[in-house]
């Protein structure tokens, strides 16, 4: 809630998640009552994982980067407790396709 409410207005109209509601609504593909049921369940599975994760322990700091990126060789944690990336062709900031 930080944003001015002129900012919020313009990413308003643009937001993605209300476009797709106008537009199963308008070609009947799906009702109010659908998408506030899908919203529902969707507020319902948020919450269980909010609730599972405040209940689970702290990952150790050496999983902190499991599931993040698709290829995790060459990230790990250095002495200096900062992210690090020994791949150099990760770090050129080109890439070869």
């Amino acid at each position: 809630n930080d944003l001015h409410p002129s900012e919020k207005a313009y990413y308003a109209v643009r937001d993605p998640i209300t476009a797709l509601k106008k537009y199963l609504i308008e070609n009947r593909l799906a009702s109010e009552t659908d998408l506030k049921a899908i919203d529902k369940k969707i507020d319902d599975v948020v919450e269980e994982a909010i609730k599972f994760t405040d209940e689970s322990p702290d990952p150790p700091r050496n999983q902190l980067l499991e599931n993040v990126f698709a290829d995790l060789k060459g990230f790990e944690i250095g002495p200096d407790d900062r992210y690090r990336c020994e791949d150099a062709k990760f770090t050129k900031g080109t890439a070869q396709v």
